[in-house]
């Protein structure tokens, strides 16, 4: 079965190329949010087990996003989350690693964006594909 997975990005273009991503590892996209509020409500509707987060989004940043991560952690404590920012180093994305995001993509995106989230995501579910 595959994993089912949550985008949630304000980026149309963002959100396509993280889904061909995840989809190219077996995942299948269950649901696509443009800010935090509405990617909160699919996820308590849908339950994936993976959710990619945008921490920059118009009328969602930073601690906004932080407290839709909160509430998914507590509602589902083993969903995997991956931050995705466009920030290198940001206070917000190091609080969403020390409270157990799975990891980080940074924009913009190139061909090796995705590399090491695929190998973390490969150790915490076994079904997708190498």
């Amino acid at each position: 079965m595959a994993v089912r997975a949550l985008i949630i990005d304000d980026s149309p273009f963002a959100r396509r190329i993280i889904r061909h991503h995840l989809e190219k590892i077996g995942c299948k996209v269950v649901g696509e949010a443009d800010n935090a509020a509405q990617g909160l409500a699919m996820f308590q509707k849908l339950k994936p087990e993976l959710v990619t987060l945008d921490v920059m989004m118009p009328e969602t940043e930073g601690i906004n996003s932080l407290a839709a991560f909160r509430t998914m952690k507590q509602q589902s404590p083993d969903v995997a989350v991956v931050v995705v920012t466009v920030i290198p180093y940001d206070k917000t994305r190091e609080t969403f690693l020390q409270e157990g995001a799975l990891g980080y993509i940074l924009k913009p995106f190139n061909q090796y964006s995705f590399e090491p989230i695929r190998l973390k995501l490969l150790r915490v579910f076994r079904e997708l594909t190498a």
